[in-house]
Order: C-alpha cells, then structure tokens, then sequence
C-alpha cells in the first residue's frame, strides 16, 4: 500500500488547461473517486498518477518517492482502461500473463510456474477460474471486464488505476461488477483511484471522493459530507438533485435569512466554514428534493409558495415540480398526495436542510482563508517546467 499525494499540479494541452491547482492526498488502502463531467480533467488527472503524462508543474508523491518523472513501467501501477484493450488473439491466460511476461524483478523474469500460478491467483480472485482457456470474443462484457482488472491486479501493483472500468456494460452488469471491485479492494486493502462520471457509482463505491470541473477540484471529502454539506453551486448540483433559489442575504445570525421571489424568505445554513458573506450579496439557497415537505413539521420550517407545473408519479414518491417565480423547483413527496398542475402549493424545510451556497465555483473558494484555492494560501515552490 502507498499513500499518493498531489502538490499543486498542472497540465495543459496548448492552451487547454486540463488540470491545475490539483492538491490531494489519497490515503494509502482507500478507494478515491474522481467524479465529473467529460472534460473535467478526471482523466488527465489519473494519467498523471499513472506516468503516461509528466505535469507541466508540481509533484507527484508514491509515500515519500517523488515519482513525478518516473516512466509509468516502473511506477508499480496497475492500469484498467475503459475499452478493456485485451489482446483477442490471446486466451484469457495469456492475457492475464502478459504483464507478469515483461515485469523484471531485479532484472530477472518470473519463472513459467510463477507466472501460471499469480495467473490463476488473479483469475480466481475475479471468479474467472475456469475460463483461462477461452478466447476474449468467448466472453461477455462483464467477464471481459473482469479480464482486464485481473491483468491488473497480477502484477500485485502498489496501486490500482480504474478508468471508466463499467462505463461500456449495462446497467445490471455496472451492479454486478461495481461490488466485485468493492469487495476486491477491500480484500486487497490496495490503494485505488477510480475515475467515474456517474454520481450514484462514486457515492456508493468510495471511501472518498474529488468533484472536477474544468480541471479544478471543488471538493474532495467522504460521499455522506459532499453529498450532505456540498461547497459550491456545481458540487450541489452535479451530486444528487437539488432546488436552487436565488435571492440576497437579508440577515445574518442564527442562519443566514434570504430573501426570494414573490416577497418570501428563506433560511438556511452555509456549508462551507469561513465564507465570508455580506448582507445584499446575491446567493443561492439549495434545497434537495427529499427535504420539502407537504406539511409543516416545526413551527421554525420555512415554508415556500409556488404553482405546480408538472408531477410525475414514480412508485415509492410523487416528483413534483412547481415554480417559484421564475425560478422552477422540485419535491418529492408521498405518492398518496393528491397534486395537480396549476395548483398552488405550500411546502416546508427546516433551516438546517436549506444550503446557502455563494455564486461560483473555484473563486469563491478562493475568499476562504485557509482553504487549498484560497489566494492567500502559499504557491507550491517546486515545480518542473516542460
């Protein structure tokens, strides 16, 4: 097992900036999501990790190793991409073993027998064991899939890079294979970063996970806290469902009081400690659909007025969508309720379920003090100019 850790890296394509300001530490033995929409920079980040690129500035830490320029073959990764990239002219064996073929320890091959034995080691790790003799197109997606994370895990790597590793399987499949990968993780207590654009895989699969958007990290915390106490407008947005109202502070004291159309107020919290709001400032308060309800439950609730535009019943819940103004919101609500579009309708959050989030992403980070995008926090002093 080996501790990862970023210092303020940076790569660009051109005038592309694919990552930047990246400062993380993936704790040795956990599994570490990268979560974001295509072109996030998730992707380039992992490559990083991998060695396939060298980073325009800042290091990259195995433990205390700085391998920030170590080629990616002696880096003691193992590798899982999204296509699989199997040989189909070789057995699942020969697959398998193909890593196993090229490693050198001390400058000396494994053995046949070593190899045949790691080999079955792996594919039985994968449930696979019976199948070493068969060719890839003999197999189905997720079996190939499996294929792939044994390659991987051969090697008995210090750590497991998964790219998009379910994104090609349906969604049956995606279930099956996202708890093999759970459990062989635990079973390994291997250091893995797992990139993923898919927000219920991230929350279910991480001991952690690091929310990108144009090549910044806006979060990086356990799923309960980003779900639960998200730091920007994105973070909120990209996990989950949410409401988002728009209005200005009106008052700061127990909560923060906002004032939202048709003349109504809403309170809530900040999650993120030290942000330093001012009276008038234009915010959003966010509200996850789960936390309205249809009927006030503390004297203290907030209540919000609107006119229900759409409901969509669902089974186990009535999804709800209503305007506020000119802003449109969401509730789900008991599927019993009897709702119907142009009703006016009233509903209720506590204040400790209402977010008050600021307007932007990374730079409204940056007026934290003490947090990793603040201005005021120290440039890293070593970097590496390609």
């Amino acid at each position: 097992m080996v501790e990862i850790r970023l210092e303020n890296l940076r790569k660009t394509f051109g005038e592309v900036i694919a990552t930047d300001e990246v400062n993380m530490v993936l704790e040795e033995g956990e599994l570490s999501t990268l979560l974001g929409p295509s072109g996030c920079g998730k992707t380039t980040l992992l490559r990083l990790i991998a060695g396939f690129y060298v980073p325009d500035s800042g290091r990259i830490y195995f433990d205390d190793v700085d391998v920030t320029e170590v080629p990616p073959h002696k880096r003691n990764t193992g590798m899982c991409f999204q296509n699989y990239a199997l040989w189909p002219h070789m057995t699942v064996h020969d697959n398998v073993a193909y890593g196993m073929k090229l490693k050198r320890v001390e400058g000396k091959k494994f053995t046949a027998a070593a190899i045949h034995k790691r080999v079955s080691t792996a594919l039985d790790l994968v449930r696979l064991g019976e199948l070493g003799h068969r060719h890839i197109h003999q197999l189905s997606g997720g079996q190939q899939q499996r294929v792939a994370l044994a390659r991987a895990l051969v090697i008995e790597p210090d750590v497991l890079l998964l790219d998009e590793p379910l994104s090609n399987l349906d969604a049956k499949l995606r279930i099956e294979m996202r708890e093999e990968i759970i459990r062989i993780q635990s079973e390994m207590n291997i250091t893995t970063v797992y990139v993923t654009h898919d927000q219920h895989e991230a929350l279910s699969i991480s001991d952690r996970v690091a929310v990108m958007d144009l090549g910044y990290i806006q979060q990086f915390a356990n799923p309960r806290e980003i779900y639960s106490d998200p730091q920007t407008v994105f973070v909120a947005d990209f996990i989950g469902q949410c409401t988002f109202i728009d209005g200005t502070i009106k008052s700061m004291g127990n909560g923060i009081t906002v004032s939202i159309p048709n003349n109504q107020e809403i309170t809530g919290f900040t999650t993120i400690d030290g942000y330093p709001f001012e009276l008038g400032e234009t915010v959003k308060a966010a509200v996850r659909p789960e936390d309205l309800t249809f009927e006030r439950e503390n004297p203290t609730d907030n209540e919000v007025v609107g006119v229900v535009t759409r409901t969509i019943y669902v089974g186990n819940a009535l999804e709800v969508y209503f305007q506020i103004g000119n802003i449109s919101a969401e509730a789900l609500l008991d599927p019993d309720l009897q709702i119907k579009e142009g009703d006016s309708i009233h509903l209720f959050a506590p204040a400790d379920e209402v977010m008050i989030l600021p307007i932007g992403g990374v730079e409204a980070l940056r007026k934290v003090p003490g947090h990793p995008m603040s201005e005021s926090a120290p440039p890293s002093n070593e970097q590496t100019d390609i």
